[in-house]
Formats: structure tokens, C-alpha cells, sequence
């Protein structure tokens, strides 16, 4: 019987077959933390509160009516204001891996054995960086204020998740700090997009009646005065080094969807917080790629690091909702 297999001589099938391809497009921490570089590791920078800035105070606060009137005299009343400091340190971050020589000579007619391998060096250190993202705005110590759904999302006939998604643009807009963005898991969302309350939201009574409308993502941030809803879809292996044993875990979990406000740039433009880069040791963005030669071992060395830390410069600018609990 003829045999395609034996027909092609190995040396010519000059290609890779790489599971989990594409997994970089599923990271979502960069918009929650965005980059924001420094020319120094730390530093301190003043910081204007609600309370001791007065930032929503009405003029006067307190004070008898007419207080922003002007005097008799021809003076003004006169108001104060405190800021508060704070302060960052970045760390460093990095790994490495070995690219024998050999391997790379056996392996030249199937892939570059550099490259793959600095890929997967940096995938790893992606997936570190966004369990770091999630960890950081999944908490309830982090924000200023969390609610619990009014019905847990366990049935998408009884979850009112338009009421519940409204309370919290509500109780963050209240604290002047309208939200932009929401982050769920894609667990939630699919729970959330089949969610009938939702579709009526969006769609009406009737077209929910004769089979309802595709929800995306474009159509809920609309519905919610938002600019983005990110879909968090990273898995990663909640395992230790050498167990064979593979069981995934939804880097973003499934009790929260966060709404929040993600500011880029300078900190006078508010959001939750940044990614500060070092960048005199860490230029080029939030990884740096380098390799250098182990002779001894006969290979090429291949690292890929990162001095950063994520700052949460507001935690006003972020809230969370439980949905898997009512109390």
C-alpha cells in the first residue's frame, strides 16, 4: 500500500506543529495597567484625594450660603486644600532558557529554534504578568467600593445583570470617577450575552420574544455609556514543576466583572492605575528580549525581563461586582 508518509523524506516537511497558538491575543492586563514609563526605578509624586483636595466639595462645603459670594468689602472668601505623597519602587522581572546547539543543528529544517524558544520565554512572562494584573484589580481591598449582585447569575431568565451593571456605573459616577471600561471573565460574558433581562436591555421586549439579537461587545458598551468591554480569556496551569497533571483556571476567575475607569499617559488623567516601566534598564516597552552566548554549555542563552510594577494610582476608579453572591 502506497505511503504518503514514506513518499516525503523527513528533511523536506520543514514545519512546527505548536499547541495553544495565538495565546497572545488573549491577554487584557495592558489595558487595565497601561504603560506608563519612567526615566527613574523610584520616586514620589503628590497626590490630590477627595477627602483632603476637597474634589467634590461644594464651594464652601460647610460654610453659610453665599460663601463664593463676594464681600461687602470687595474680598473673597478664601478655601484650602491638601495633597497627600506617595510613592513607587519597580522590581525586576525576567527569565531564561537554553538553546543547545545541537538541538538548534537538529531542529534547523522544522523551525528556528531561537526564535520559537525566545516566543515561549515571552509567553511565559506574559501569563506571569497578567495573573499579576488580575490579582491586583480582583480584590476588594484594592477598589474603593464592591456590591453584590441583586440576584445571583446562576439563570439567565432570573439575573438582572443590566441592574446590576447600572448600580455600580452609578455608585462610581457619584465619586466622580464615570467608569469606561468593563473586564469579565468569558465564562461571565457568555453567561451575561444569553442573560434575558440583558437582551431585552438592549434590544427591546419584542425581539427578545422572537429569538433576541448576536450581543457583542460593542453593543453592551454602548448600552452602558462605555468605551470597552474586555473579554478575559487566559487560562493558565495551576500546577508546580514536574506534576504531569494538567488543570486549567481562568486567570480572571469567575466571581467579578470589574467596571473601571483605565487612564493612560500622565497621572492627571486619572484611572485605576499603570504598568511603570524602568525605562533607562527596560527600554522598549513592558519586555525586553536579549540572549548572550554560554560557550561552556555550548549554547545560546535567550532571557526575556521586565522592571515594572504595577500602581494603583485610584483605587476610586475601579468596582467590583459579585455575582456569585447577593450578601
Amino acid at each position: 500500500m502506497f505511503n504518503t508518509a514514506d513518499a516525503i523524506p523527513r528533511a523536506d516537511i520543514s514545519t512546527l506543529l505548536m499547541e495553544a497558538v495565538g495565546q497572545e491575543n488573549q491577554y487584557v492586563g495592558q489595558y487595565v495597567f497601561p504603560i506608563y514609563p519612567s526615566v527613574v526605578e523610584n520616586g514620589r509624586y503628590p497626590k490630590f484625594k477627595k477627602d483632603g483636595g476637597r474634589l467634590l466639595d461644594a464651594a464652601g462645603g460647610s460654610q453659610t450660603n453665599g460663601f463664593t459670594k463676594r464681600n461687602d468689602t470687595g474680598t473673597y472668601n478664601e478655601t484650602e486644600r491638601k495633597f497627600e505623597w506617595d510613592s513607587f519602587q519597580t522590581e525586576e522581572y525576567g527569565l531564561e532558557e537554553r538553546v543547545d546547539d545541537t538541538v538548534a543543528r537538529r531542529m534547523e529544517n522544522y523551525f528556528d529554534a531561537e526564535m520559537i524558544t525566545g516566543k515561549m520565554v515571552m509567553n511565559e512572562l506574559m501569563l506571569d504578568y497578567e495573573i499579576e494584573c488580575a490579582a491586583q484589580l480582583l480584590n476588594i481591598n484594592n477598589v474603593e467600593s464592591n456590591n453584590f449582585c441583586g440576584t445571583v447569575w446562576s439563570s439567565v431568565t432570573t439575573s438582572d445583570c443590566p441592574a446590576d451593571i447600572n448600580t455600580a456605573i452609578e455608585t462610581m459616577t457619584l465619586r466622580g470617577e464615570a467608569p469606561t471600561d468593563m473586564v469579565l471573565s468569558l465564562k461571565l460574558w457568555n453567561f451575561m450575552r444569553r442573560s434575558t433581562k440583558l437582551q431585552t436591555y438592549l434590544f427591546g421586549t419584542l425581539n427578545t420574544n422572537v429569538g433576541g439579537s448576536m450581543m457583542t461587545t460593542e453593543a453592551v458598551a454602548q448600552a452602558f455609556g462605555l468605551n470597552n468591554v474586555w473579554i478575559a480569556r487566559k487560562s493558565y496551569a495551576a500546577r508546580k514543576r514536574g506534576v504531569s497533571t494538567l488543570s486549567l483556571t481562568p486567570v480572571w476567575g469567575e466571581t467579578y466583572v470589574a467596571l473601571g475607569k483605565f487612564g493612560e499617559g500622565d497621572f492627571m488623567n486619572g484611572g485605576f492605575g499603570r504598568t511603570i516601566i524602568w525605562d533607562a534598564d527596560s527600554p522598549g516597552g513592558l519586555f525586553t528580549s536579549e540572549s548572550y552566548r554560554a560557550e561552556a554549555r555550548r549554547g545560546n542563552i535567550l532571557r526575556v525581563r521586565s522592571n515594572r510594577i504595577l500602581k494603583r494610582i485610584s483605587p476610586a476608579a475601579a468596582h467590583l461586582i459579585n455575582v456569585n453572591a447577593t450578601s
